[in-house]
């Protein structure tokens, strides 16, 4: 991806974050946790995080990392950044596959942790990359 491309790419997930994390765009203080039990480790944050995650159709072979942190309440602590990112097929798909990530982040969140795992999670900068057309566990 060319320089120009990637920051024109940088700046629309910015604003995208912006969108899901702003009043106008989704209400995310008002959701209940998706999980029904506490997530006690970094394995099991990774797990109800891709919960939400669909990947869009024509969108195989994208990829994008997000850099966020939580709150020990397990909410979105500010935006998330993305660190890299290859995104394949026509402007469109590569809008829907940044906004379909961004939705995932979202919908998953706050994500219900153990008192404990809280606490570790609320002090890590966190990272995870979604992928299309690669199968999660």
């Amino acid at each position: 991806m060319s320089g120009a491309l990637a920051k024109l790419w940088l700046g629309f997930t910015f604003a995208m974050a912006f969108a899901l994390a702003s009043p106008a765009g989704f209400a995310l203080e008002a959701r209940l946790p998706v999980n029904a039990v506490p997530v006690g480790t970094m394995d099991e944050l990774g797990k109800a995080l891709f919960a939400c995650w669909a990947p869009p159709v024509g969108t195989e072979g994208s990829e994008i990392t997000f850099r966020f942190g939580l709150t020990a309440k397990g909410e979105l602590r500010g935006k998330p950044l993305a660190s890299y990112s290859v995104l394949t097929g026509s402007k469109e798909r590569q809008r829907a596959f940044v906004e379909a990530a961004l939705l995932a982040l979202s919908r998953c969140t706050p994500v219900r942790m153990t008192e404990q795992f809280a606490r570790v999670a609320a002090s890590r900068v966190l990272i995870l990359r979604f992928v299309s057309g690669e199968r999660r566990a």
